[in-house]
């Protein structure tokens, strides 16, 4: 088991004024470290008692080459959050006046995770505290080790590694989630842009959202919505795999156009053409053939619209799915494709995409396991199992062949993965009606399984503002996967 916590040291220095022997040099080598002037080191220790400096962000071998006077010793502890530190965005933070979980699993399971436990220094002290020469020092815990406890979480370390070091390569804002198809267990969860546990407050007033987990939270849908569309009409009946359709780049719906993103039209084609290439008339046409109520249902049994349950506590939204009782044909049109007011967020289409991978079984997703003591013995179990069928197989199998074609000739063949025994998926360019420097913002998506010979992984990469879901969000898909799958697990 690797701890995302506690995985880089600390230095406590502890400075005993009657025992040294070069004090100029010993103050100097302080300040440097510590960032305190020599003044104020000087009149600190001038109370002749030991005194406790923190060192950070230095290695053991380069104190000691300094410090190793006599008068000073140096303890190594660990510190809670490093400057590698993984999944911030689902760990949180402590706060730091309280040593209380603030956000994320450090809020939720405060109660197990409480590090406002204190420790202290003891030492053999004459009659005025001081030190006396010989009799050492020792680091007293005020709780037993029987107190301690960590929650053990289903993230798996190297394949968070893997998603962080490629979308801090490849993403400035958005989110990924990866997901064990069998299991239903989240095995990678990142949101962009990234912060610093240990600074929070420089985030507080920042308008980069940097403190938003992007993973639990609420956007414009676009055309991964037509995965919903395709199992609606595909239960009533009113699609299926061959149906002939001819896109000729618009299609116009109670004296409005909505034109196709491919201007001269996709000609003559079938439904699963439709499906891979995209095409917007295709599935307005079905959508109004299915009906809003149809379409609405779909979504809601796929979980849109809800939150999806976790652990309590977590802050997430449930998106938008506006179940109205009466709507007119161009709101039908808009929803068909995943605009208007439908809006979704990257764990919910996660959900779905898994949903659809395993078959038309919805898992219950997981991120916490188990609440465990030191030795990893289980004091608590926090996951729970329930699958819930939500389409029929044959259908999941239909939307799995569309979703592989996507790759093969459709709008996803950034998304490739031949060596590796394929990837489905879908991709998704949702418009927001937001304006950017003159440009409306463009959410990208991309959201599949793999490999498609034996699902094993499914994913969900959002890119906001990324423009087209084939060219932003389908490579950094391709990357990570082919990443995952090196692992061998």
């Amino acid at each position: 088991m690797e701890n995302f916590t506690d995985r880089e040291d600390k230095f406590y220095v502890i400075v005993i004024p009657n025992l040294i022997k070069d004090a100029a040099q010993v103050y100097e080598n302080l300040s440097n470290f510590t960032g305190y002037t020599i003044q104020q080191i000087k009149e600190t220790l001038n109370e002749n008692r030991p005194v406790t400096f923190v060192i950070d962000n230095y290695s053991e071998e380069e104190i000691s080459n300094y410090l190793n006077q006599p008068g000073i010793k140096m303890i190594r502890l660990s510190k809670r959050y490093g400057h590698q530190s993984l999944a911030r965005h689902i760990i949180g933070y402590v706060n730091g006046t309280d040593q209380l979980g603030y956000s994320g699993i450090e809020k939720a399971f405060n109660q197990y995770l409480d590090i406002n436990k204190k420790m202290s220094i003891g030492m053999i002290g004459d009659a005025v505290k001081r030190s006396i020469t010989g009799l050492g020092y020792r680091v007293v815990n005020c709780f037993n080790n029987d107190d301690h406890s960590a929650v053990r979480l289903t993230l798996d370390y190297h394949i968070q590694d893997i998603i962080e070091e490629i979308i801090d390569k490849r993403m400035e804002s958005g989110a990924v989630i990866l997901t064990d198809i069998k299991t239903g267990d989240i095995l990678g969860l990142a949101s962009r842009p990234n912060y610093s546990q240990n600074q929070i407050e420089r985030y507080l007033g920042s308008k980069g959202s940097e403190l938003v987990n992007k993973a639990f939270s609420a956007y414009d849908a676009g055309s991964v919505f037509k995965i919903v569309v395709s199992a609606a009409a595909f239960e009533k009946n009113i699609a299926y795999l061959d149906m002939p359709f001819n896109c000729t780049g618009y299609i116009e719906v109670d004296g409005k156009k909505f034109t196709c993103h491919k201007e001269e039209g996709h000609g003559e084609m079938s439904f699963i053409q439709g499906f891979a290439y995209s095409c917007n008339p295709l599935f307005i046409d079905t959508g109004l053939k299915l009906g809003y109520q149809s379409i609405i249902s779909m979504a809601e049994r796929f979980g849109f619209g809800s939150t999806v349950s976790l652990f309590d506590g977590l802050e997430q939204q449930s998106g938008n799915i506006p179940n109205k009782k009466y709507v007119s044909p161009r709101e039908i049109a808009n929803i068909s494709i995943g605009q208007g007011e439908i809006l979704v967020t990257p764990i919910q289409v996660v959900d779905m995409v898994t949903t659809i991978a395993n078959n038309g079984v919805r898992k219950k997703l997981n991120i916490v396991d188990a609440i465990v003591n030191d030795n990893g013995n289980v004091i608590k179990q926090l996951r729970y199992e329930d699958d819930t069928r939500i389409i029929s197989e044959e259908i999941a199998k239909k939307i799995q062949k569309m979703m592989e074609e996507v790759t093969i000739s459709g709008t996803g063949q950034n998304a490739r993965l031949e060596e590796y025994g394929g990837a489905a998926g879908k991709t998704g360019s949702a418009e927001t009606g937001w304006m950017v420097n003159g440009k409306t913002k463009v959410h990208a998506w991309f959201v599949g399984y793999f490999p498609v010979t034996n699902p094993k992984y499914a994913m969900v990469v959002f890119v906001e503002d990324g423009r087209q879901g084939g060219a932003a969000a389908a490579p950094i898909f391709r990357e990570i996967a082919e990443n995952v799958l090196e692992l061998n697990y």
